[in-house]
């Protein structure tokens, strides 16, 4: 398994990848039939990204993470992550290694804080973020529209100010 960033000459797998997972489960935000895929709007895509990395097995694009960080200069330090895992790849520290790199990325960075969405009923991703110093900060109540019933999802963040600003951040694997 390789962890490397995502570059723009893996746009048709990365596009690949998010429909796979769009087919896989309901926990990401599109339903299969939403995701078209437009080079020049793909590439776009890769390009916003303030971090993108990915898990290669065999070639394979199998899961990625992403980071991007808000746009206006009161919002600079924080930055929104998306992750998904090919379900047959999960259970195997894929999830922690790209963290270990989102992490390193952040304190290089300086961002303070790193944020994102989780259906509240998807409790494996939720062990993940823990695992990696997330916290539930709030309840997004029905949020989402799944199947004919709304879903709620679970506000969680990561705050770096609450490390010691001497503390060697030393995320080994």
């Amino acid at each position: 398994m390789q962890i490397r960033r995502l570059d723009i000459g893996d746009t048709e797998a990365f596009w690949n990848l998010q429909k796979q997972l769009d087919q896989e489960t309901k926990f990401m935000m599109l339903e299969p039939d939403e995701r078209k895929y437009e080079i020049g709007k793909a590439v776009g895509n890769i390009a916003r990204m303030d971090f993108a990395y990915t898990a290669v097995e065999n070639g394979k694009l199998v899961g990625f993470l992403s980071a991007v960080c808000g746009g206006y200069r009161r919002i600079r330090k924080t930055a929104y992550i998306v992750v998904g895992i090919l379900q047959d790849y999960q259970h195997q520290g894929i999830g922690h290694e790209l963290f270990l790199e989102l992490n390193q990325w952040a304190i290089e960075k300086e961002v303070q804080r790193l944020e994102l969405t989780v259906r509240t009923d998807n409790t494996r991703a939720i062990a993940l973020y823990r695992k990696n110093g997330f916290e539930i900060e709030g309840l997004r109540r029905r949020s989402m529209f799944i199947d004919g019933e709304f879903v709620d999802e679970f506000y969680m963040s990561k705050i770096f100010d609450d490390m010691d600003e001497g503390e060697n951040h030393d995320f080994t694997r």
